[in-house]
C-alpha cells in the first residue's frame, strides 16, 4: 500500500477564499523549484496515477471545453531545503497572473464564480499520494498529492521531484458577466508558500465553447422562456451569468443556436435574481414579468421590432410591491392590441395588472376565489381573440387543486373551474404543478397539463372562447415527472403546440432523462420515448421552431445538471416527428 512520506505537514493551498474577485499573486523573486513537466487530463474520472485520459502529449497544450472540468498534473523538481506548500495561478491571454481559487462546479458554494477554479471530484480522496508518472526529471521521487477542493494536510520535503494533480474548470461566464471566449489561452503555474512562482515549463490549455453551449444559470421559473425566434432566425433566451452574480441577460444566437452571446449588455436591467419570471413574444418584442421582492416589467426588442433597434426597450418598470408570496410566480401575455397582462403572487394569492399599449399600468386586481384558497403556481395562454386563459394551484387546508379562469378582452373574469383535486399538499414544493398552457387554434382548445400527487402527468381541455364543457381528465403517461429538481418548487415538464398536436417533454423522476409524448387532435397520447439521454436534466423550456431541413422541431434550452449553480445550459433541437 502506498504511503504519503512521513514528513512535517504543510497545507495544500486550496482553502476557500472569501470575496468575488480573483486574488492577484504576490510580487516575489522566482522560486528555486521548477515545473519540469506537465500534462492535461481531460477524463476527470480517471484514477489519480492511471496513465489514461490525457488530452495531449507530455508538455503539449490541450483543448478543453468551457464548463467541463479537467485535471492538470505538474511535476516539480529542485532542492529547496525546506517544506513547501503550493498554490496555483493562471493567466488568460498573457494577462495578469491571478490565484486560482477553490470554487466548486457547477455549484460554487455561494461565494463567487471566477473564470477558473479548483473543483471537487470523486476520482481520488483529498491529498492522495501520487506516484512518478510524468517523465520530466531524473531526480528521486519524494512525494506529491492529488488536490481536491478541500484537500487534507499533506507533506513534501522540498527536494528531489514530486507530482501534483489539480482538478480545474474554466467557465464560459463568471461574476461580473465576464466571459471566456473560444480560443482563449490559459497558462498555469504553481507558486510556493512564500509567494514565489516556480520556473520551468508553464502549462497551457486552449478553450473551446461547444456548439449549443450557453453556460450560465437557468431562470427558476414555471413560465415560458423561449428560446424565441425572429423572422431572420435570430434566437433569444434570457438567463443569468452565474448563481453568485445573477443579473438578467438576453442571450442571442445568429447561427441557429450554435454560438450564444449576450446582446446589449450595457442596457440590461438593474433588477436581478430570476425566480418568478415569465416571457411572451409579440410583434417583435419579448415581454418579461419579473417577481423578486417587487414585481418589474422589462422588454427586449428583437430584429423584428418595427419600433426599436435590437436591445433593451424597457427595463425595471415597477409593476407592484406585493407582500411575500408562498412561492414566487409569474405569468405574462402580450395581446394583439399592444396591451400586456401581468399575473404575479403575494401572501394572499394572485394579483393581476394590465399595461396599456401606451405604457400605462392600470389598477391592480385581486385574483381570488370564493372559498378563499391560497392561489399560486400560475400559467397562462393567449388566444387569437385576446382571451387570456389562466390556470393555477389552489391550496385549501392541506389540499391542493388545479383551477382555471378566463380573462376576456373586455376585462371580465370568469368564475373559477376546478380541473383536478389531489395534486399535492400544503408543502411549498407542490406549488408548481402545471406545465405552460397550450393553445391549439385549429381545434379551438386550450390544453391544461398538470402533475398529480404521484407525479403522473394529466391533461384537461377547455374551449378557447371560454364556453362549453371541460374535457374529462386524461392521463398522459404512467411515468412520474420530477418535482422540485433543484430548489424552485416546479414540475419538470414543458408543453408546446404545433398545428393540432400538443407535445409534452418531461423529465423522468427516476432517470432524469427527458421523454417526449404527443397527442394529435382527439387521438390517444403516444407512448413515451426518450429524447435526451445521459444528462441529469433539471430545467427544460422550449418552443416550436424550424430545423435546418425545414421540418418542425422543439427548440429548447435545458439545464443539464447545474444543481442550482451555473455552466450547464445547453441548446438543442429535437424533432417533433416519431413521437
Amino acid at each position: 500500500m502506498r504511503r504519503t512520506p512521513a514528513l512535517p505537514s504543510i497545507v495544500l493551498a486550496v482553502a476557500l477564499v472569501s470575496g468575488c474577485e480573483e486574488s492577484s499573486s504576490r510580487t516575489a523573486a522566482g522560486s528555486v523549484l521548477e515545473q519540469t513537466a506537465w500534462r492535461l487530463r481531460t477524463d476527470v474520472t480517471a484514477a489519480l496515477d492511471a496513465d489514461t485520459g490525457w488530452g495531449a502529449a507530455l508538455n503539449e497544450a490541450a483543448t478543453v471545453a468551457a464548463d467541463q472540468p479537467f485535471r492538470l498534473r505538474v511535476e516539480v523538481a529542485g532542492a529547496a531545503g525546506a517544506d513547501r506548500g503550493f498554490t496555483l495561478e493562471s493567466r488568460r491571454n498573457d494577462g495578469e497572473w491571478t490565484a486560482v481559487l477553490a470554487r466548486d462546479f457547477p455549484y460554487p458554494d455561494e461565494i463567487s464564480t471566477p473564470r477558473v477554479s479548483v473543483v471537487e471530484i470523486d476520482a481520488y480522496p483529498p491529498g492522495a499520494a501520487t506516484t512518478d508518472l510524468l517523465d520530466g526529471s531524473d531526480g528521486a521521487f519524494t512525494g506529491g498529492a492529488g488536490v481536491v477542493l478541500d484537500s487534507a494536510t499533506v507533506a513534501w520535503p522540498g527536494q528531489g521531484q514530486s507530482e501534483w494533480e489539480w482538478p480545474l474548470v474554466i467557465r464560459r461566464w463568471a461574476d461580473g458577466a465576464v466571459t471566456n471566449e473560444p480560443g482563449d489561452r490559459f497558462d498555469f503555474r504553481m507558486v510556493d508558500s512564500e509567494g514565489r512562482p516556480l520556473g520551468g515549463r508553464v502549462a497551457t490549455v486552449h478553450l473551446e465553447v461547444p456548439a449549443g453551449h450557453l453556460g450560465g444559470t437557468y431562470a427558476e421559473t414555471p413560465g415560458r422562456l423561449g428560446p424565441w425566434s425572429a423572422d431572420d432566425g435570430t434566437l433569444y433566451f434570457p438567463m443569468e451569468p452565474a448563481e453568485t452574480w445573477n443579473a438578467l441577460m438576453m442571450m442571442v444566437s445568429r447561427d441557429g443556436g450554435a454560438e450564444w452571446v449576450e446582446a446589449d449588455a450595457a442596457g440590461r436591467p438593474a433588477t436581478v435574481d430570476l425566480e418568478g419570471f415569465a416571457t411572451a413574444l409579440h410583434a417583435g418584442r419579448v415581454h418579461m414579468l419579473h417577481q423578486t421582492d417587487s414585481v418589474f416589467y422589462h422588454a427586449f426588442a428583437t430584429t423584428d421590432d418595427p419600433a426599436a433597434p435590437e436591445g433593451w426597450a424597457a427595463t425595471d418598470e415597477l409593476v407592484s410591491v406585493p407582500s411575500d408570496p408562498p412561492s414566487q410566480t409569474a405569468a405574462v401575455e402580450a395581446r394583439g392590441d399592444g396591451s400586456v397582462v401581468a399575473i404575479y403572487g403575494d401572501s394572499l394569492g394572485l394579483r393581476l395588472r394590465i399595461r396599456s399599449a401606451d405604457g400605462a399600468w392600470g389598477d391592480e386586481r385581486i385574483l381570488a376565489d370564493d372559498d378563499g384558497a391560497l392561489l399560486t403556481g400560475v400559467q397562462s395562454a393567449r388566444t387569437d381573440d385576446d382571451r387570456v386563459h389562466i390556470a393555477y394551484a389552489a391550496l385549501t387546508g392541506d389540499e391542493r387543486t388545479i383551477r382555471h379562469r378566463t380573462l376576456h378582452p373586455d376585462g371580465a373574469l370568469s368564475a373559477a373551474t376546478t380541473l383536478a383535486d389531489g395534486i399535492g399538499t400544503a408543502v411549498e414544493e407542490d406549488a408548481g404543478a402545471l406545465a405552460p398552457l397550450v393553445y391549439l387554434p385549429g381545434l379551438g382548445q386550450v390544453v391544461v397539463i398538470y402533475r398529480d400527487v404521484t407525479g403522473r402527468p394529466w391533461e384537461r381541455r377547455v374551449a378557447a372562447d371560454g364556453s362549453g364543457p371541460v374535457s374529462e381528465p386524461l392521463r398522459i403517461a404512467d411515468r412520474a415527472v420530477v418535482q422540485n429538481a433543484v430548489d424552485a418548487d416546479q414540475a419538470g415538464f414543458d408543453a408546446v403546440g404545433a398545428d393540432d398536436t400538443v407535445h409534452l417533454f418531461f423529465i423522468d423522476e427516476e432517470s432524469r432523462e427527458v421523454a417526449h409524448v404527443a397527442r394529435e387532435g382527439s387521438g390517444p397520447w403516444t407512448a413515451p420515448r426518450t429524447v435526451i439521454e445521459g444528462a441529469d436534466v433539471q430545467w427544460i423550456r422550449g418552443v416550436v421552431g424550424t430545423g435546418a431541413d425545414g421540418e418542425p422541431v422543439y427548440s429548447v434550452v435545458i439545464d443539464a445538471g447545474s444543481d442550482g449553480g451555473s455552466g450547464m445550459n445547453r441548446y438543442l433541437e429535437l424533432p417533433l416527428s416519431g413521437g
